[in-house]
């Protein structure tokens, strides 16, 4: 999996595309750049599985919800 820059970015939000024609966000994409964000110290925001769920289920995005690795990830940048 690649790296991202993260330099000059004050907030990461990932979720999976959602609609008829989504395609599958994998769980490591999403924990691959948590992980770069917790290095970098950049607030991460899960915001969707999408059309596809965790478990590769394509069902409705509220269906799918917002956990990833059994937590919800809301941070937020600090307001300056």
């Amino acid at each position: 999996m690649g790296e991202v820059n993260l330099k000059g970015i004050d907030w990461v939000i990932v979720g999976g595309e959602s609609g008829p024609k989504a395609r599958l966000m994998k769980e490591e994409w999403a924990v691959n750049i948590k992980k770069q964000c917790d290095k970098a110290k950049v607030p991460f925001f899960f915001k969707q599985w999408g059309t596809w769920g965790a478990d590769k289920v394509k069902r409705n995005k509220k269906a799918n919800g917002r956990i990833l690795q059994g937590k919800l990830w809301e941070a937020y940048p600090k307001v300056a």
